[in-house]
């Protein structure tokens, strides 16, 4: 009896140490050969569609979801005040041309309708975003990797995309730029107190923005969360 609990003792430390090594090893290698990271996104080219004139917005025919073309009208903005206001030049034709081209909403690109805030019957002006068209054929993916890692990483280095939405699913894409700039630079809340003279170092991270490839059939949106795996340089 004490024979087989020294056997089994001696079974479970040899399987235990096994693991711990394996366990190293899997760690040195993927440390070695990769750079990896879960706070990453699927991000894609985001066009606003505005008005170019002030008025009323008489039809608005777009709901999020929708297909549009470049150049396709999506709506009108009401043109009766605009030529009122411009009183005998309203008589020229090609004045009442002007405005009525410019009182026309086209989609600047080719995509899909991703979010819509407008409704026909409201007051719009320049520069107001009535809605957001991505083109979902031209995703990518941004991932923010701490700055100690990028020594590691080139442009053209090939990454392994995991998607969060699809755990059966990983893609391929390619390191395309790294970003110039931490993002804390951009934050609204400095990330050190100048004033007090304190200051906490803390490791930054970095936009890497890297392309797909192959994801034609699968249905990826903006803003998904991903997990990437860069194989790192060897330069």
């Amino acid at each position: 009896m004490n024979v087989r609990r020294v056997v089994l003792l001696n079974v479970i430390a040899f399987i235990v140490i096994l693991a711990a090594l394996y366990g190293g090893y899997s760690y040195y290698y993927q440390s070695t050969h990769y750079v990896s990271t879960d706070n990453a996104t699927i991000e894609g080219q985001v066009v606003p569609l505005n008005v170019e004139i002030p008025g009323t917005l008489s039809d608005w025919n777009v709901s999020s979801g929708t297909t549009v073309t470049a150049g396709e009208v999506l709506g009108h903005v009401s043109t009766s005040a605009e030529l009122q206001q411009l009183g005998q030049a309203a008589s020229n034709p090609q004045v009442v041309k002007s405005v009525s081209n410019a009182a026309k909403i086209e989609s600047p690109i080719s995509g899909t309708v991703v979010n819509t805030t407008a409704t026909a019957g409201q007051l719009v002006a320049p520069g107001q975003s009535l809605g957001e068209v991505v083109d979902l054929s031209k995703l990518y993916v941004v991932a923010n990797l701490n700055e100690t890692t990028l020594r590691n990483i080139d442009v053209g280095d090939t990454v392994d995309v995991y998607i969060d939405a699809y755990p059966d699913l990983s893609l391929k894409g390619t390191v395309e730029s790294i970003g110039l700039a931490a993002n804390s630079f951009f934050s609204l809340i400095p990330p050190s107190d100048s004033a007090s003279g304190t200051y906490t170092k803390v490791t930054q991270t970095v936009p890497v923005k890297i392309s797909l490839s192959g994801y034609g059939g699968e249905n990826l949106l903006p803003g998904m969360s991903v997990s990437v795996r860069i194989h790192r340089s060897t330069t």
